[in-house]
């Protein structure tokens, strides 16, 4: 049964907690700050324990958070600079020391090419680069330890043009590459069929491990790369928990897919467009959550997606900001009265910006209300980072202002049934933030090229 309340945010005072506004009260002065990024001013009494400016004309991209690394020693921050994508890691007293990870061109780079993704060993120990080769023709998978010294070496090579490449780690002995091969061109013959190129001379051969699909990659002891056998085309994978599903995305070439290794499957996903999966539950395999087109493609909504039953349920209506609490509970933000009709014909009209904690072995939903309006256009774009250790949501969402929107990042802590106002600022440039291992710290960078480029490491209050 759908419980509605209201809850309060908080912004700390330099001796005591104050409290902002709830719908029907008078709205409170800004809150004060000591402490400034790119576009954000974090709130006073908040501990901030760094804030480090990245070098000029690096730029943050927006699906890369910070990425916590040797067990929180280090952070990895993922982005783009004079036309490259680049990887830092910053360390050393307050995360002020700085080094190259993975670098498309330069001394720092194992080899020069384009990054096409990169992904850190689950302890945080081992990072895997897959580099396209210059001409496009070969992918590399590059491993570097992070605790050693040098860039890295190749340990694999897919000889080929791909228009997809996505890589996951499935445990800190094996990557999984997802490849989908560029389509061969053809020839035509005589009597005007289309044909495959061949070799023209005897002694003329194809290159070696022209791969396609699923890859499994064993980087201990001699190493190995044993191939998947699935029909489906690969699209960007979000895999479960324990590795038993995957969900390919789906792109502009290829329609989102589950697979399963333990039944050696691969069936097409209902929607025909991409999704982006935003988690999966912890405690029950193959459960997910996904972005995803409403019924007109006009307007998008969080769903919940079971495998094993196919059961969908829709969770929150022109939100991109939801995640799995643990045991199947769920947290959405939105709106309880926003219909998809609303969202597609109104969608800049003020609505109240709501957090739904859903409890399904219960049978209930509390409503909380964060005190403040946005509308559906922005509530589309909100997105939310969850610590399951600290039981904490970390929130980014929007509310109307003149000349542009005015974002904010809000805490919630399911635990303790409270939310505070981490840092609020015009929303321009780009934003990404990640909890620490064991949900003790929040980091978020903030900026773009031009302005600049700020990573802030705080400690929520609770």
């Amino acid at each position: 049964m759908p419980r509605s309340f209201f809850i309060v945010i908080l912004a700390l005072a330099a001796a005591s907690v104050v409290s902002c506004s709830t719908a029907n009260a008078p709205k409170p002065a800004p809150p004060p700050f000591v402490a400034r990024s790119t576009t954000l001013e974090v709130t006073t009494g908040i501990k901030v324990l760094t804030n480090v400016g990245m070098p000029n004309g690096f730029a943050p991209i927006p699906t890369r958070p910070p990425i916590w690394l040797q067990e929180g020693e280090e952070i990895g921050v993922v982005g783009t600079q004079a036309g490259h994508t680049i990887m830092y890691g910053l360390g050393g007293a307050a995360w002020r020391t700085g080094r190259i990870l993975a670098a498309e061109t330069g001394p720092a780079a194992a080899e020069e090419g384009t990054i096409a993704d990169l992904a850190a060993s689950p302890n945080g120990l081992t990072l895997a680069t897959a580099m396209v080769a210059p001409g496009g023709n070969r992918v590399d998978v590059i491993l570097r330890d992070l605790i050693a010294t040098g860039a890295g070496n190749v340990i694999a090579s897919f000889n080929g043009r791909y228009d997809s490449i996505s890589m996951d780690w499935l445990n800190n002995a094996t990557i999984a590459l997802a490849l989908r091969r560029h389509p061969e061109p053809l020839e035509a013959g005589a009597n005007g069929e289309a044909l495959k190129s061949e070799p023209t001379e005897p002694t003329e051969e194809l290159p070696p491990n022209r791969a396609d699909g699923l890859q499994l990659i064993v980087v201990t002891g001699a190493g190995s790369v044993a191939p998947l056998k699935f029909s489906c085309p690969m699209s960007a994978l979000s895999w479960s928990a324990h590795s038993v599903y995957a969900v390919g995305q789906g792109d502009a070439g290829a329609r989102p897919i589950i697979i399963d290794r333990r039944n050696s499957t691969c069936t097409k996903f209902h929607v025909p467009v991409p999704i982006h999966v935003l988690g999966w539950d912890q405690d029950d395999e193959g459960s997910f959550l996904y972005v995803g087109p409403d019924a007109s493609h006009r307007t998008i909504g969080v769903f919940k997606y079971n495998i094993a039953t196919g059961a969908e349920k829709l969770l929150g209506i022109s939100t991109s900001a939801a995640s799995f609490t643990g045991t199947g509970n769920t947290i959405t933000v939105g709106n309880q009265k926003l219909a998809f009709k609303l969202a597609i014909e109104r969608p800049e009209a003020p609505l109240l910006a709501q957090l739904a904690i859903s409890r399904p072995d219960q049978s209930e939903v509390d409503v909380k209300s964060l005190g403040f309006e946005t509308t559906a256009e922005m509530l589309a774009h909100s997105a939310m980072a969850y610590s399951r250790s600290a039981n904490e949501a970390a929130i980014q969402t929007y509310a109307p202002s003149l000349p542009v929107a005015w974002r904010k990042i809000v805490t919630y802590s399911l635990k303790y049934d409270t939310a505070f106002l981490l840092a609020e600022g015009p929303a321009r440039g780009t934003v990404t933030m990640s909890w620490s291992l064991r949900g003790r710290w929040l980091a978020f960078l903030d900026g773009d090229a031009t302005a600049g480029t700020v990573m802030t490491v705080l400690a929520p209050p609770r």
